[in-house]
């Protein structure tokens, strides 16, 4: 039974490569690769190197150039490591032995990379499983009478990999905590006149400083009208006062990766239209956990899509009472019905409610990022509803006879006058056993909902419109980071 982790100090997550080896019932040897560091320019200077996602679930390794070989049978894992020259010890640092590197990954053996064809040609032969990206050069290596296949092995990941393990999410939740202190930093750093770019810097500075050293993606940071752009990167614009500033940032630890959202008042205070707004998201946002959150009683378990369904229906009912949506097109009892028929809700919230989050922000499993069927213990997810005043959503509306009889489109200009762009509210979640929430000394731990231990909860993180401004009165003390994980 999945327990509820009390700290994020962990060791390496434990043997993933188990759970595959179960699942992998194609049989033979499984080999990955970790990559190498991208080129930048010239002949040696290079982008920081990240490891491949599958290869990083199989042996925590985080260094360019290694391999792995596991045996489906025995779980045997095989680390291949790049045999260095001698110099590179002065370039880079100093180059562990393969007992060490046995020692530190849990591998069963150590092996160089040159002796990899020689281990597989002393081996009876078998199907060698590898990822498409790989094929060409494991077809090199591989021994006459060997069959490589790049066809299996990744469906059977994308299932494993949607499960996470006890020490997986202790990464996960060590993520949180160094994503939300960070994210707290900025909040406590922001006056009006700041550009965006130097928000995220604090991200960078603090996520860094406390033991998270990279995104998991580009951080979004939009002031204002920037908050209406999903995906918004470019970071140029300058924070003013009374923009409500959306931060979508998270960092990784070892890899796995923290995915937050967090609306903040640019004053430090929620007024106004601004403050309506981010109530109608966050109450949009306790209805999806809450659904998230029930035992399953007689029937399935709840999916992401109903969560979905209830808070867009919360999220209507709040733009209506805004009044960016006319009453005269909402006062009939079945109004929401028909607006969500004629898509309404995808006039102020254009993307889902979220998806799985774990080595990648928008992880992997055998439906996609996104679950289809019933939430299953071991998922962690994201549950991010947003309403905005998006202004190509708002034109195209105007001209669907469907959707225009609901949008007071002068009340919502106005407020886009206003510099009113958005609200996105994020956390991230891991779906429990059923009966998880009763086991001894859970029922009290911070962010337990039910079926749900919302990681970013646990975290710390506020989002209560009086807790974010508490924050925001707090002096922003760099120093704090410095030491957040001495």
């Amino acid at each position: 039974m999945l327990a509820v982790p009390h700290s994020p100090e962990s060791p390496l997550p434990l043997k993933p490569s188990l759970q595959l080896c179960r699942e992998f019932l194609a049989g033979g040897l499984l080999y990955l690769e970790a990559g190498e560091a991208p080129r930048r320019n010239g002949s040696d200077v290079f982008h920081r190197h990240r490891s491949d996602s599958y290869f990083v679930y199989v042996t925590g390794v985080e260094l360019p150039g290694y391999g792995a070989l596991v045996d489906t049978e025995t779980a045997h894992l095989t680390l291949v490591a790049p045999r260095l020259p001698e110099e590179m010890s002065y370039w880079v640092g100093r180059v562990p032995t393969l007992d060490e590197l046995a020692e530190q990954y849990g591998a069963d053996r150590v092996v160089y990379d040159d002796e990899l064809a020689g281990l597989l040609a002393a081996r009876p032969s078998a199907d060698l499983h590898t990822l498409p990206g790989s094929a060409d050069k494991v077809k090199k290596l591989a021994p006459a009478g060997w069959r490589v296949t790049s066809d299996v092995l990744s469906v059977c990941m994308d299932r494993c990999r949607a499960t996470k393990t006890d020490g997986e999410v202790a990464c996960l939740l060590a993520a949180s905590v160094a994503s939300g202190g960070a994210h707290m930093d900025m909040w406590r750093a922001c006056r009006p006149g700041l550009r965006e770019y130097q928000l995220e810097a604090v991200f960078s500075m603090s996520s860094r400083c406390r033991g998270a050293p990279c995104p998991g993606y580009p951080p979004i940071v939009g002031s204002g009208p920037n908050a209406a752009i999903m995906h918004y990167e470019a970071l140029e614009g300058t924070v003013e006062a009374g923009h409500l500033v959306l931060v979508d940032a998270g960092a990784e630890w070892r890899c796995y990766t923290a995915d937050i959202s967090r609306t903040f008042p640019a004053s430090g205070r929620f007024e106004g239209a601004a403050r309506d707004l981010y109530g109608t998201v966050l109450a949009a946002q306790e209805a999806a956990l809450d659904l998230m959150a029930a035992p399953a009683v007689g029937g399935p378990a709840a999916t992401l899509a109903d969560a979905d369904r209830a808070a867009r229906r919360v999220l209507l009912t709040g733009l209506r009472d805004m009044g960016l949506l006319r009453r005269e097109a909402t006062g009939g009892s079945d109004w929401l019905d028909a607006a969500l028929d004629a898509k309404l809700d995808r006039v102020f919230m254009p993307h889902g409610i979220g998806h799985h989050l774990g080595l990648d922000v928008h992880d992997v499993s055998d439906a996609g990022p996104v679950p289809k069927g019933p939430l299953a213990p071991g998922h962690v997810l994201t549950v991010e509803p947003g309403a905005y005043l998006i202004a190509p959503l708002l034109a195209r509306a105007r001209t669907d006879p469907r959707v225009a009889p609901f949008v007071d489109f002068g009340a919502a200009e106005a407020l886009m006058r206003g510099g009113l762009g958005g609200v996105r509210i994020e956390d991230n979640v891991l779906v429990l056993d059923a009966g998880a929430s009763g086991e001894q000394g859970v029922a009290a731990a911070p962010g337990l909902r039910g079926r749900l231990y919302n990681l970013t909860e646990a975290a710390g993180v506020p989002k209560a419109m009086a807790e974010v401004e508490e924050v925001m009165r707090q002096e922003w003390r760099p120093a704090d980071a410095l030491a957040a994980w001495c």
